[in-house]
């Protein structure tokens, strides 16, 4: 499906409000809005995606899925949970390795075939610069995310997701448990015994809320990854100073 002319500005002021197309003058961008495709799932679904067939760039206009590939064992491991405002591309894909999208609420993708994406390089060297910081900071991501899942235990998994509600103030756990649970690598058994572990130390989960006896229960878990995001850090009321 391609955008209708009712949708355009709504669909341009959304792609200006993306990191991808900063610097993008308005004109540039209603070409960038011409050439997307759209594309509806729906809760419950379930997509293989590979490096031939869908060698897109994807960036989600609303819902909420999470990529997905098996590991030798056959165990589920969750790549990157996406939500609005999120975006997919092709080096999340490989020959050797089916990458799967299911699908937690509906969702609408837009996304730009690899070879539009490849002439918008080209053409246009701002968006070049923003598909290169895109990536590094992808890569930074997934590396943190390897971090966390092989050098921590349970308990300092779930405090090291948990603390960055603290840092950006909404105190909530934005996902359910047992989709936070597969993003850490945890069985929702092992993540609630975490959360059982955390409640000694002040840090409580009500439904989604978490609550905090003192309010620097969760500092300990912090790191310098999560840390450059809090204007506390290494300041003389961190902990880690």
């Amino acid at each position: 499906m391609i955008p209708t002319k009712n949708h355009f500005k709504k669909y341009h002021a959304f792609l200006a409000g993306q990191s991808l197309f900063k610097g993008i003058s308005e004109d540039e961008l209603s070409v960038f809005v011409q050439s997307m495709k759209i594309k509806q799932y729906h809760k419950g679904e379930m997509v293989t995606f590979d490096d031939h067939s869908h060698a897109n760039l994807y960036i989600v206009y609303e819902g909420l899925f999470k990529l997905t590939k098996l590991d030798e064992k056959g165990d589920e491991i969750v790549l990157s949970i996406l939500d609005k405002n999120s975006a997919v591309t092709p080096m999340y894909f490989s020959p050797h390795y089916d990458v799967c999208a299911e699908f937690v609420k509906n969702t609408t993708v837009f996304h730009f075939s690899g070879s539009d994406v490849r002439r918008f390089i080209d053409k246009y060297h701002v968006f070049s610069n923003n598909i290169i910081q895109f990536l590094a900071d992808s890569v930074q991501a997934l590396m943190i995310s390897a971090e966390v899942l092989q050098l921590k235990t349970a308990k300092e998994k779930v405090g090291w997701y948990l603390v960055h509600a603290k840092i950006n103030n909404t105190f909530e756990l934005p996902y359910s448990k047992t989709l936070v649970a597969a993003y850490l690598g945890m069985k929702p058994e092992s993540f609630s015994r975490a959360l059982a572990e955390l409640k000694k130390e002040g840090v409580v989960l009500e439904n989604k809320k978490i609550k905090l006896e003192n309010g620097n229960e969760l500092c300990k878990y912090c790191d310098r990854v999560a840390g450059s995001s809090c204007s506390l850090f290494q300041t003389e009321k961190c902990i880690h100073n």
